[in-house]
């Protein structure tokens, strides 16, 4: 195959040295992508001259595209397309086609130049619900957002289950495979262009809007945090392992972390600076508390028992859980040694 460089000689050989100079300039075919008006300040021309010299140029050029080179480029592409559903993403689609087309040369401005003079395939520029990415049609483009309302009602019906245990994107594929009879690897390419899902530093998958997917806050992320380690910790040791997991670049901060930690239930403190999170088992409360709150679910307890069922909760030492045994306006030693509510 031609290469891109002589491709792209070929298709403006005809055009005059100003006409070329508009077309290099506004595709960024030799450098910099040009606007309407900075060319027109460099000829002294109005924007919509400009924009019209560019228009006739690019008719030119169209005489010359069916059966060049180009034309065979194009269809490779379309082709590419097919094959992933008729999406793709714009990075990955260079990508393959610089192997397909095994040319290095080749690069986006290229491609756009290409496809612009094609009048196909089209792209979809970065915004607010998707990043850059280039489809086949309008049947491709319905067919993708189709998907990603299922997709997206997918994961809402099934939220709780989802964030109760770890989700790995395999699963989802699965499921999406079975339930729309899209195939995986179609899937994998209309939910990469799509910013409404995303997969976090531990691999699990889901909607980008979920804080366990996607956190933004410091709270978010320390819950996280505890929620993958499963257990307690201290709170130097939580600001650290935010740091660790590297979830964007703001640093975690220990005396902003136990801030958090402070301001919401989800976190109790179950020791001196340590804190659980008390969908795990840990409950809130003082020694005391705790220490009623398990006379009251068990009955009564001997001492040992007490202190053994207060320490899965609390760290705390023995002779403080002792010591509040001995509150009499709270609790009572029974005949038989053991303690109960008072």
């Amino acid at each position: 195959m031609v290469k891109m460089n002589n491709m792209i000689k070929y298709l403006i050989s005809d055009l005059s040295p100003r006409q070329r100079d508009v077309i290099e300039s506004r595709f960024g075919l030799n450098g910099d992508e040009l606007t309407l008006a900075a060319i027109g300040e460099k000829y002294g021309l109005t924007r919509e001259r400009v924009r019209q010299i560019e228009s006739g140029s690019l008719s030119s050029i169209r005489k010359k595209f069916n059966n060049s080179p180009a034309d065979k480029l194009l269809k490779s592409a379309i082709d590419c397309l097919g094959k992933a559903g008729g999406i793709k993403k714009d990075d990955e689609f260079v990508r393959e086609l610089i192997v397909i087309l095994k040319d290095a040369n080749l690069n986006k401005k290229i491609l756009k130049f290409i496809f612009e003079i094609a009048g196909k395939p089209n792209i979809l520029k970065n915004n607010k619900n998707f990043y850059d990415f280039w489809y086949l049609d309008a049947h491709s483009f319905k067919k993708l957002s189709d998907f990603i309302g299922k997709a997206e009602k997918f994961f809402k019906l099934r939220k709780n289950e989802f964030l109760s245990k770890d989700m790995k994107i395999g699963d989802f594929l699965s499921s999406m495979e079975k339930e729309t009879g899209i195939g995986k690897n179609a899937i994998l390419n209309y939910i990469s262009v799509s910013r409404k899902f995303t997969k976090n530093s531990f691999g699990d998958f889901g909607l980008s809007a979920w804080g366990e997917i996607n956190p933004k806050t410091m709270r978010a992320k320390a819950y996280l945090v505890l929620k993958k380690h499963g257990d307690s910790l201290h709170f130097r040791n939580i600001a650290k392992k935010i740091n660790e997991v590297g979830f964007d670049n703001r640093k975690a901060l220990e005396a902003t972390v136990h801030n958090e930690l402070i301001k919401d239930p989800r976190f109790v403190l179950v020791g001196r600076g340590i804190y659980g999170l008390s969908e795990l088992g840990h409950r809130p409360g003082t020694a005391k508390e705790v220490i009623g709150m398990v006379l009251q679910e068990k009955g009564p307890l001997r001492v040992e028992e007490v202190i053994n069922l207060v320490k899965q909760e609390r760290f705390l030492k023995d002779n403080t859980i002792l010591l509040n045994l001995q509150n009499r306006k709270n609790f009572k030693k029974l005949a038989d040694g053991k303690y109960h509510l008072a």
